[in-house]
C-alpha cells in the first residue's frame, strides 16, 4: 500500500459511483443496439439484404423485349443477364441489341448463348447483331461473375434495334454490396 501523499504505481478498481439516470442511458443504449443487431439478422435471413434478381420489360412496333438481371449483388458472386426478344409471325430481318458497355465491365465474363453474327461498339454501346431466329423469339443469356475488385454499380440501356431504328428500350442498373 503508497504512502499517504504518494501516487499508486495502478489504476485504482474502485467502483465509480454512477447515477441511476447514467445506468439507465446505458441499459437503453445497450437495448437499442441489441434491437438494430437484431432487425439486421431477421432482414438477412428474410433475404431483405443480400443478392436480388429484377426483371424489366419494353415494348414496341410488336416487339417485346424483357430482361432478367441481378439488381443487387456482391463481388464475386455469379449472375445471369438474360434478354428476351419475341415477335409474334417470328423475325425476318436482323436484330440488334444495344448496350452500354461500362455495363459489362462490372463482371468477368463466362458466355454468351447464342453467339451473335458480328458484334461491334459505337460510342457508348457493345452492339450484338443477330441473324432471324427460327420461331417467335431470340433468348440471349450472357453468364459471368462480378468482379471481386468491384465496389459500385453501374447502370446501363439496352437498346432493341430493327433495321436500324430502336423500337424498345430498358434502363436499369446493379448495385453492389459488401
Amino acid at each position: 500500500m503508497p504512502a499517504a501523499g504518494t501516487k499508486p504505481d495502478s489504476i485504482p478498481t474502485i467502483d465509480v459511483d454512477t447515477t441511476a439516470q447514467r445506468q439507465r442511458r446505458a441499459r437503453l443504449g445497450r437495448r437499442v443496439f441489441m434491437s438494430l443487431m437484431a432487425l439486421f439478422v431477421l432482414a438477412g435471413l428474410g433475404t431483405l439484404v443480400g443478392a436480388h434478381t429484377s426483371r424489366i420489360s419494353a415494348t414496341g412496333s410488336g416487339y417485346s423485349m424483357t430482361l432478367t438481371y441481378s439488381s443487387i449483388t456482391r463481388p464475386g458472386l455469379a449472375i445471369r443477364w438474360i434478354l428476351v426478344i419475341e415477335h409474334p409471325g417470328g423475325f425476318d430481318k436482323q436484330i440488334t441489341v444495344a448496350t452500354t458497355s461500362t455495363y459489362f465491365n462490372l463482371f468477368d465474363f463466362n458466355n454468351l448463348d447464342p453467339v451473335p453474327a458480328d458484334q461491334t461498339t459505337h460510342g457508348p454501346y457493345s452492339i450484338w447483331i443477330y441473324d432471324p431466329p427460327p420461331g417467335n423469339s431470340l433468348r440471349i443469356i450472357f453468364d459471368g461473375r462480378l468482379e471481386p475488385d468491384q465496389q459500385f454499380g453501374k447502370a446501363a440501356t439496352t437498346e432493341l434495334r430493327v433495321a436500324g431504328a430502336t423500337v424498345a428500350s430498358l434502363h436499369y442498373s446493379t448495385r453492389v454490396i459488401p
